[in-house]
């Protein structure tokens, strides 16, 4: 299956596609792509997270809200202060004057945490990026398979014919004919299968963009072509900036950030009012000032950032972890992805030519009474296992290929 460079990596700013061009040539692998990232619920509901943790974040970064109020005294008493003669009506506005950078803290907080959001979706949408690679692969293997199932029959239904035109001559016994017989059932029970399994594979890759019912009735992609990859040591180098590595040091910027809070919680807010006091009993009016300060702020403060650097030790030694997992996976994929090449071009190179030889020697010694059709049937087998096996082998080549690119995706190709 012969790709674009960069199969899924490039394409998620591009939206668009053309329905009657997917119908006149077949579904590409970028059609795909372009319409599940369009069209995915997931992704929707991803991005609709983003905005929600940006409109948290604008709050958050807020300043306190001036406060008003009003205060009644000495009402409804008795004597010198029944009724409102005594009245003391103070109107109030309020105040909290936040210390120590509280405000540019939480603002970066929210940054930090849009900034997590913002790679999560990167990574959800490199999921579904690959997903479909994965089930565009299916496809396309699937159409192999079953064009090796059409050849087959209709191979069988040829050597059926022939078979029956030497009995009816005498030179072959009826034994044959029923191999015969028996080998075109066993084609037409292979292609059935090979149509529903395709059947099942379209439907499986057109749901990806929310389409239960197929528009397209083939997959455009060459199975047999078999990308280059890089080396294994350029593939490592990309895996410190893979959208799954960078989310380790979102969460530690994240984590800074939220100790930066917590430090500057140490120092205590300034609350104060100014107000207007009307004395009903003097017939005169005075302004009220007052201030008050929390105290045993820093008690509270040093467990937060206590909890913090917890919290950084933790995400340290989870990315230290990862990374470690991320290397075995990628290298146990890259020694996968050199066995299924070196199967294939065996295969294809050796192996089915040496079977097909065999096959051509076994025909013309059936033809020449020296083997039984049995011996045909078994040489048409063993080439028909081995063709298969070669698109089991490309199909295995270009899984592999799709999750390495997965796992090697630099943070930044896809763009929201």
């Amino acid at each position: 299956m012969k790709f674009k460079k960069g199969w899924t990596l490039a394409l998620a700013g591009a939206m668009g596609f053309v329905a009657s061009a997917i119908q006149a040539q077949g579904l590409t692998l970028d059609e795909a792509v372009r319409r599940s990232l369009a069209d995915n619920a997931a992704l929707r509901a991803e991005g609709a997270a983003v905005a929600a943790v940006r409109h948290q974040a604008a709050a958050d970064g807020l300043a306190p809200p001036l406060t008003i109020g009003t205060e009644v005294e000495n009402v409804a008493g008795t004597g010198d202060v029944s009724g409102i003669h005594g009245a003391e009506t103070t109107l109030r506005l309020g105040r909290v004057f936040e210390l120590g950078g509280k405000q540019s803290a939480r603002r970066a907080l929210g940054e930090a945490q849009v900034a997590r959001q913002l790679n999560l979706v990167e990574q959800r949408r490199l999921d579904v990026a690959a997903d479909v690679a994965y089930r565009f692969i299916e496809v396309v293997s699937k159409q192999a398979r079953l064009a090796l199932a059409e050849q087959a029959l209709t191979l069988a239904q040829a050597s059926r014919k022939a078979v029956a035109q030497r009995v009816e001559r005498g030179r072959s016994p009826q034994a044959d004919l029923h191999l015969a017989d028996l080998a075109v059932i066993r084609a037409e029970l292979e292609r059935e299968a090979a149509g529903n399994e395709l059947a099942s594979a379209r439907v499986t890759l057109s749901v990806l963009w929310g389409q239960q019912q197929p528009d397209f009735e083939r997959a455009s992609g060459e199975l047999e072509a078999l990308p280059a990859i890089a080396p294994f040591e350029a593939l490592v180098e990309r895996l410190p900036r893979s959208p799954d590595q960078q989310a380790f040091a979102l969460e530690t910027q994240q984590i800074a950030a939220q100790t930066r809070v917590a430090e500057a919680s140490r120092k205590p807010d300034l609350q104060t009012t100014l107000g207007v006091r009307r004395l009903e009993a003097i017939d005169d009016q005075a302004l009220v000032l007052s201030f008050s300060l929390p105290l045993g702020m820093s008690a509270r403060s040093s467990s937060a950032i206590a909890k913090q650097q917890a919290e950084g030790e933790r995400v340290e030694a989870q990315r230290s972890v990862t990374a470690l997992d991320a290397y075995q996976s990628l290298f146990g994929r890259y020694q996968s992805l050199q066995r299924a090449r070196h199967e294939f071009e065996t295969m294809r190179e050796r192996m089915i030519p040496i079977a097909e030889k065999a096959l051509a020697s076994t025909e013309a010694g059936y033809e020449e009474a020296r083997f039984s059709f049995l011996q045909v049937a078994q040489a048409r087998t063993v080439l028909l296992g081995l063709q298969r096996d070669v698109i089991d082998a490309a199909t295995r080549y270009h899984r592999l290929l799709a999750d390495i690119e997965r796992a090697t995706a630099v943070s930044g190709d896809l763009n929201p």
